[in-house]
């Protein structure tokens, strides 16, 4: 599959964290990369969470990158504010605070760095996982089928030239 990529910028308000979502979806959609109905609901979640955050802890203008390379898509959102995301404890009435948890859940990586001009969190998902293995059994590679891993800064440099995430 051929490396593809898309960077727009949109205003943080809640009108254009939904048209950023839905043209994020139906960029990939064009890529031809997956009919997975599955992988296209987490792909517009994790946009709505990654724009969310922007929106409500940045505020200002903010650019989105999505790629597809190598059978995974990463998708980037950069804001004007310096300020790393915290996940908080959110109670089982709150109706927010959930939005990293459902974003290291929905991922294989994620993950944020500073810039010059503020922050960019990006996620990275597969683009098709194939069949699951039996219950109980591991991957070829011996790993759990449902692993997540985290990233160090180490791994973040790394990500960063494999995906060309940053610029």
């Amino acid at each position: 599959m051929p490396h593809t990529q898309v960077r727009f910028t949109v205003e943080a308000t809640p009108a254009a964290v939904h048209g950023a979502r839905h043209r994020i979806s139906a960029t990939v959609r064009s890529w031809g990369a997956s009919s997975d109905e599955e992988l296209f609901s987490r792909l517009e979640l994790v946009a709505s969470e990654l724009l969310t955050n922007g929106l409500q802890h940045a505020g200002g203008p903010m650019t989105v990158e999505v790629s597809l390379e190598q059978g995974f898509l990463v998708i980037a959102v950069l804001d004007g504010s310096r300020n790393l995301p915290q996940p908080s404890a959110a109670a089982v009435d709150d109706e927010r605070g959930r939005g990293l948890l459902l974003i290291e859940t929905l991922c294989l990586f994620q993950g944020v760095e500073r810039t010059d001009s503020g922050k960019r969190c990006w996620a990275v998902l597969p683009v098709s996982t194939g069949p699951a293995p039996a219950a109980g059994r591991s991957t070829q590679d011996g790993s759990a089928p449902d692993a997540r891993w985290s990233v160090t800064a180490a791994g973040e440099r790394l990500l960063s030239n494999l995906f060309e995430i940053c610029p």
